[in-house]
């Protein structure tokens, strides 16, 4: 029998995926409906920021944003089913899921790192504008949305690549073939399987053995603190701001060239923000500290699964409430969502008035062909010919 195979038999607790009851209610129970409810609320989220006419820097931001949510949101799906006993005990389902956990796992940090720089930019674009509009008009290239969004994600994925190649994941049948299960090591361990030396060059495992450091700091520490700092700016530019916006002086200049409703104008886009990123802070500081914990202390296996379960959940709870903040927090958005909600339910209700004011436009031809005919002749394939013609088009409208 080959190495890569045996006949011991692993019993059903073995070959469960998550074997942590903590673990299996919030990721298993509650994550799944917190995914759903994600995705669908960031995908409205798009299709308001995105619409034609508000197409800003600040509402395109804010859709990268929600994009790398939604990304971050399906691809933790798998790791979710991998709770249920009908998704953990398929064979295709722990193929798939097994041999592509580390690319699972990397994609999904992506798209969190994506997103904490995503934050952070939008909450210096907010701070810039409302503090310095001038001097964020001169900059408009530089702060362009097409600039920051694509610079973004390529530094981002260049910074948690190493999450790819970081572990390596070996699979073994057993039971005669029909249970597959796989054990992963990191790729920097100087133990490895069947007592074999380590086979990667020195260069993978010194990007295994740093790159978890240098993620902490660039991806994590970093960005993390400085939204923090700049909220805190932010929310105090707020309550400073708050003595301009009187509505008897919307037609008044500032010293900034801004007028009164301008500024009321930025204050609302402002609110939103400061409410998202807030919101953001709550939910993914802790996350993101404990992980910087994990880089230089080894917890034990149970108290790291627990912490690790509840704070994923913290951090898909933030990416799902961005939806909810949107609407209670921008009156504007509401609005929009419901005029476009409107205005798809109108354009149905009009192509089927128009699909069935085209079968009574038909119908109507066809009758005057009919008179026509049974006016003129009176045989029996004359007659029959116009009414198969309308079953037929009947039938295809």
């Amino acid at each position: 029998m080959s190495n890569n195979s045996s006949s011991l038999c692993l019993t059903d607790r073995q070959m469960m995926l998550a074997i942590n009851d903590v673990e299996r209610l919030l990721i298993g129970k509650i994550v799944p409906f917190l995914l759903l409810f994600g995705v669908s609320g960031n995908i409205l989220n798009l299709t308001v920021l995105l619409a034609p006419k508000v197409r800003t820097r600040s509402n395109k931001l804010l859709a990268a944003l929600a994009l790398a949510d939604i990304v971050f949101l399906i691809f933790m799906l798998p790791h979710s089913l991998a709770h249920y006993h009908v998704f953990a005990f398929s064979h295709w389902f722990r193929y798939l899921y097994l041999t592509n956990k580390v690319h699972l796992t990397a994609i999904v940090n992506w798209a969190s790192a994506a997103a904490i720089w995503f934050v952070l930019v939008i909450c210096v674009e907010r701070l810039i504008g409302i503090k310095y509009p001038l001097s964020s008009r001169k900059n408009k290239t530089f702060l362009s949305a097409r600039f920051l969004i694509p610079f973004v994600v390529i530094v981002t994925g260049i910074l948690t690549s190493f999450h790819h190649f970081s572990y390596f994941c070996a699979t073994k049948y057993f039971c005669d073939g029909t249970q597959l299960h796989a054990m992963c090591i990191r790729t920097d361990s100087p133990r490895w399987f069947r007592n074999q030396t380590n086979p990667n060059s020195e260069l993978v495992k010194a990007i295994a053995r740093w790159g978890p450091h240098v993620n902490a700091i660039l991806v994590v520490l970093l960005p993390v603190l400085l939204v923090i700092l700049s909220n805190i700016m932010l929310i105090c530019t707020l309550r400073n701001r708050q003595q301009f916006l009187i509505p008897t002086q919307s037609s008044v200049k500032w010293e900034n060239g801004m007028s009164g409703t301008q500024m009321r104008t930025e204050h609302k886009v402002t609110m939103t923000v400061t409410a998202i990123v807030t919101c953001f802070t709550l939910t993914q500081a802790p996350s993101a500290f404990v992980a910087i914990i994990a880089a230089y202390y080894q917890f034990e296996d149970e108290v790291l699964v627990v912490v690790s379960s509840v704070f994923t959940t913290m951090v898909v709870l933030g990416k799902t409430l961005n939806f909810v903040l949107f609407c209670l927090s921008s009156t504007t958005f509401r609005q929009r969502l419901l005029r476009r909600g409107k205005g798809r339910l109108s354009t149905r209700s009009q192509s089927q008035l128009t699909a069935s004011s085209g079968l009574m436009d038909y119908s109507s031809s066809e009758h005057r062909k009919w008179s026509r005919l049974t006016s003129g002749s009176s045989t029996a394939p004359s007659e029959t010919l116009p009414l198969r013609r309308l079953a037929r088009g009947a039938t295809v409208i």
